[in-house]
């Protein structure tokens, strides 16, 4: 009856976030700016995975919130994290440094729910955990005989 469809991110700048997530794999599929200019959208993909970056104006060029619909409301609400799976932890971080989206190298940690992971950041500080291996399945009870 479900399945996942996007995520949605609030960003400072799109340019450089649309930059950040093309070094890490995903392709522009789609962009939007309203009438007035308030909000610019633009979908990024990478496989049958869609992050939707939003740019709202500044706040201080916005006369009143109420300018914006209301599903938009949340733009100051944010998420914890979203994740991406790699072959080797070590391998993409040194791809991202070198490519200049990484100031420095994260120490990369084991996990408990897959092999090994590292957090790294956006331009606007939002969380993205790059993690190494299968995530494990949920233990279920035993089953009685």
């Amino acid at each position: 009856m479900f399945s996942f469809h996007h995520l949605t991110m609030s960003v400072q700048n799109l340019s450089a976030s649309e930059s950040f997530y093309k070094g890490l794999g995903f392709e522009p599929v789609y962009r939007w700016q309203d009438d007035v200019g308030l909000l610019q959208i633009c979908h990024l993909q990478l496989g049958q995975a869609v992050l939707e970056l939003y740019c709202f104006k500044p706040d201080e060029e916005i006369d009143t919130l109420a300018a914006f619909p209301p599903w938009a409301n949340g733009v100051r609400l944010g998420l914890r994290h979203f994740a991406l799976q790699v072959n080797d932890v070590d391998d993409a971080l040194s791809a991202l440094h070198g490519a200049g989206l990484l100031t420095d190298k994260p120490s990369v940690v084991r996990g408990q729910s897959c092999d090994r992971y590292v957090f790294i950041m956006d331009p606007d500080g939002n969380s993205i955990e790059l993690l190494e291996g299968p995530l494990v399945h949920i233990q279920r009870p035993e089953q009685p005989n």
